[in-house]
């Protein structure tokens, strides 16, 4: 096959992709086959056999091309509203004069498509219920509000890679340093070491979704892993929370070097009570002295003990550089105010004496339970493990008590009526 006749063969070929394209115009196609025909008679003697072959095939996709029906549309058979009007009209005036004479008659105007008029709300057709989830699914769903943990702030934290934590406390024992006579026996003293050990707690919750509810919804697979971190991070909080309450050491009454020493005594002194029985419970004599730093109260005792009080004159008896809920700055203690707080409790406690590690630091796995793989449905899971412990010597520096039972004990009491 030639030059010429590879060319002719290649208009064919791309003819015969053209045919099978629907929009493809009869009369476009029968144009182009009558070139390709013209094209192929001028062949030379030395392309017969190749000029008879391709004259068969034209021939036969002319025939093709016969039987199809055109898909190009002919606009000028195509009329217009006002021509089909016309049209209607001098077809059927003859009827029209009559029914007019007759004041009587109907005669139907068909072909015609209806009028179009002035778009309001009430071209808007409602379905009888939306789908569930609609607004959800256009707008998202936001981050569940949660407060952010404040205890977790005055604390110790630390990572660890050790499953059980030890530590040795050292005790003085007994004996001590005497005055001496000469050739005396000198007394002897001796240290105890007590060892001990902590072991870790796991935190963890998990919701079990579905595909759907992942897939339909825009950002709700990070809302539902933000929500388990907030919570995860707020249980901890309490977790701590309900060791110090647990490992805290009660107020006691009438042994407190302020019982009966405080005349009109308000929260600072209920305070400075608590602060007084720490320095005087050492574990052993001569110990050094812990102080307290951190106050943890009840939002409600902390607005009436600190935001409405007042003095003799009505004034307000604190300065206001504080918001009720948040954390506040006075005399050198931190006050907290938190909801799960029981009303009318305090604790002073020192916050380096307090140890929260993260041992198996928070993260997030997905599985699935039992069948939940067939039904779509999986488990996002969150979770962490760590110790939180307080040195048995160092529990001496976490005090509680009543509010009302320490002013109480702490007020000067009304001298005895006289006879």
């Amino acid at each position: 096959m030639n030059e010429v006749e590879n060319a002719l063969q290649t208009k064919l070929d791309a003819f015969k992709e053209n045919l099978s394209n629907e929009f493809a115009s009869k009369e476009s196609l029968e144009n182009e086959l009558k070139a390709l025909k013209e094209e192929n008679s001028k062949l030379t003697k030395e392309s017969t056999e190749f000029k008879e072959k391709t004259n068969k095939e034209i021939n036969t996709l002319i025939e093709q091309v016969k039987q199809m029906k055109d898909h190009q549309v002919d606009y000028s058979t195509v009329k217009t509203v006002t021509e089909l009007v016309d049209k209607w009209l001098t077809d059927n005036f003859d009827t029209l004069k009559k029914n007019y004479d007759a004041k009587a008659g109907i005669l139907t105007l068909e072909g015609i498509d209806k009028a179009v008029g002035n778009m309001t709300s009430a071209n808007i057709t409602l379905p009888t219920a939306l789908p569930a989830g609609l607004v959800a699914e256009r707008q998202g769903v936001p981050n569940v509000a949660l407060r952010r943990p404040t205890i977790l702030d005055h604390v110790n934290t630390f990572r660890t890679n050790q499953k059980t934590l030890t530590y040795v406390e050292a005790i003085a024992g007994e004996g001590d340093f005497a005055v001496v006579a000469e050739g005396a026996a000198k007394p002897q003293l001796d240290i105890d070491f007590a060892e001990r050990f902590v072991q870790p707690t796991k935190f963890a919750g998990w919701v079990k979704v579905t595909d759907e509810l992942i897939e339909d919804y825009p950002r709700m697979r990070d809302v539902i892993v933000n929500y388990l971190l907030e919570k995860h991070n707020l249980f901890k909080e309490a977790q701590v929370l309900s060791y110090i309450d647990t490992n805290a050491v009660t107020y006691v009454v009438t042994t407190n070097a302020l019982s009966g020493a405080v005349l009109m005594p308000n929260i600072m002194d209920v305070v400075a009570a608590l602060q007084s029985q720490i320095l005087a419970s050492p574990n052993y004599t001569d110990e050094s002295d812990f102080l307290g730093d951190t106050v943890l109260m009840n939002r409600g005792d902390f607005y009436r003990l600190f935001g409405s009080a007042k003095d003799a004159m009505g004034r307000p008896l604190y300065d206001n550089g504080y918001q009720l809920g948040t954390t506040f700055q006075y005399n050198g203690y931190t006050f907290i105010a938190l909801p799960k707080v029981t009303a009318g409790t305090i604790y002073l406690y020192d916050s380096t004496k307090i140890d929260v590690t993260s041992y198996i630091p928070y993260h997030v796995e997905i599985g699935w339970v039992n069948d939940d793989f067939i039904k779509n449905q999986f488990v996002i899971l969150g979770e962490s493990r760590g110790h939180i412990y307080i040195k048995e010597h160092d529990k001496r520096a976490f005090v509680k008590g009543s509010i009302a039972t320490i002013l109480t004990d702490i007020t000067v009491p009304e001298p005895a009526p006289e006879e």
